[in-house]
């Protein structure tokens, strides 16, 4: 039974990356469904995970709806296969519209083909579980990168359907921030102010604890607006 008072998320694959992600995001109090057609696979869990699994084929409908899809708050495709990722992510995000979905990059040479279908992704080679994790838990303002005494941080930020069409300057603060980087369809590039925001673009933003604050207040204002 899944308990809907608390944020459901949807792994597919229990392989090394999601049993960490599974295992991780279960002690942080979050329901978690794991999915994987070898039933061997969930021993890698161990003996004190108290989270769902379920056996089966992820793109069999009678496996999806035992994952509690409809009602799930995120899914990560995980598997070591980039075409069951690819299409089980397509599923989750364009038939079931969950508002957070991950896809691991297993194979490097796939990367033109997630970036074709738009899709967030996460290359197995530089990040890992904990970079999923903090995608899917964290989606908006949040370190990744401390310099100094922490004095200056690089933060990360998921735009929201709120800023969607707004220019990369409205968000960001002159003087107390610059914007590292910007990612989309899972390819970075250097923004210019001018640069016009879409729905889940991924920015790096360099701040002090006073730029940081102004980003946050910013993004709040949009949100109440």
């Amino acid at each position: 039974m899944i308990d809907m008072d608390k944020k459901h998320i949807i792994i597919a694959g229990c392989g090394r990356v999601g049993r960490e992600l599974a295992r991780s995001i279960f002690k942080r109090g979050y329901t978690v469904t794991v999915v994987d057609p070898d039933p061997r696979a969930f021993d890698r869990l161990g003996y004190d995970f108290e989270g769902r699994t379920v056996q089966g084929d992820i793109f069999d409908q009678d496996v999806l709806k035992r994952t509690g899809v409809k009602d799930a708050f995120a899914f990560a495709a995980v598997t070591n296969s980039d075409s069951v990722n690819i299409v089980t992510a397509r599923i989750a995000r364009d038939i079931y519209h969950l508002p957070h979905v991950i896809a691991r990059i297993y194979n490097p040479r796939c990367m033109p083909i997630y970036e074709k279908l738009g899709l967030q992704t996460v290359s197995s080679s530089s990040w890992g579980a904990q970079r999923i994790e903090q995608l899917i838990l964290h989606p908006g303002l949040h370190s990744v990168y401390s310099a100094g005494n922490g004095e200056v941080q690089i933060y990360e930020i998921i735009i929201s359907d709120e800023w969607h069409g707004h220019k990369l300057s409205e968000l960001v603060p002159p003087r107390e921030a610059i914007t590292v980087a910007i990612a989309r369809g899972g390819r970075a590039s250097l923004p210019a102010p001018d640069t016009i925001l879409q729905v889940h673009d991924v920015l790096q933003i360099s701040a002090t604890d006073s730029g940081a604050a102004l980003l946050q207040q910013r993004r709040n204002l949009s949100k109440e607006g």
